[in-house]
């Protein structure tokens, strides 16, 4: 084979790698996501699907979140250290090796809640939002348009006194 078609060769099979769409997998998994979002929500699959791609959207790359979960880890540690010097200065006990774990332990322990209460705090005022749109097409529209979207209003406000429970709880939790 010539160097030349050997190259022509490697980019055919590079550009082709790249534009491969999802594999079966991922369309299954994907679809089974809309699915669980349309039925917790009460949604229909296409309003589900675009909530996906928008959380997709905005959870980014996961080498952001880790680098991010990294800097929260050195922020805690730093705080950890800053405390302990303090303790010193003060004169009190030097009990840093059983606290700085309690504080560790604890903090990991929040991190998954703190994380839900985002979740639900996200979904709160993304629900919100819309309903204030609905709120506002509702005073401009009129007839039968009115009251589907009295109707659409019904319907959300359930879901909206749902989540503000569950971050009334999450809240609770963290604290």
């Amino acid at each position: 084979m010539k160097r030349s078609d050997l190259n022509k060769f490697i980019k055919e099979n590079i550009i082709e790698t790249l534009t491969e769409s999802a594999s079966t997998e991922e369309k299954r998994i994907a679809m089974r996501a809309i699915k669980s979002i349309a039925k917790y929500r009460g949604v229909s699959e296409d309003e589900a699907r675009n909530d996906l791609i928008r959380a997709a959207k905005e959870i980014g790359n996961l080498k952001e979140a880790s680098s991010e979960e990294v800097e929260n880890q050195k922020d805690l540690n730093k705080e950890l250290e800053k405390t302990a010097k303090l303790k010193q200065q003060v004169g009190m006990e030097e009990n840093t090796d059983v606290d700085d774990k309690d504080a560790i332990a604890q903090a990991k322990a929040a991190r998954g809640k703190h994380k839900k209460l985002d979740i639900a705090v996200k979904a709160l005022n993304s629900l919100s939002t819309e309903m204030k749109s609905l709120a506002r097409d509702y005073s401009k529209a009129e007839g039968e348009e009115k009251e589907k979207i009295k109707n659409e209003l019904k319907t959300k406000t359930p879901k909206k006194k749902e989540l503000e429970a569950l971050v009334a709880k999450l809240e609770k939790d963290v604290i």
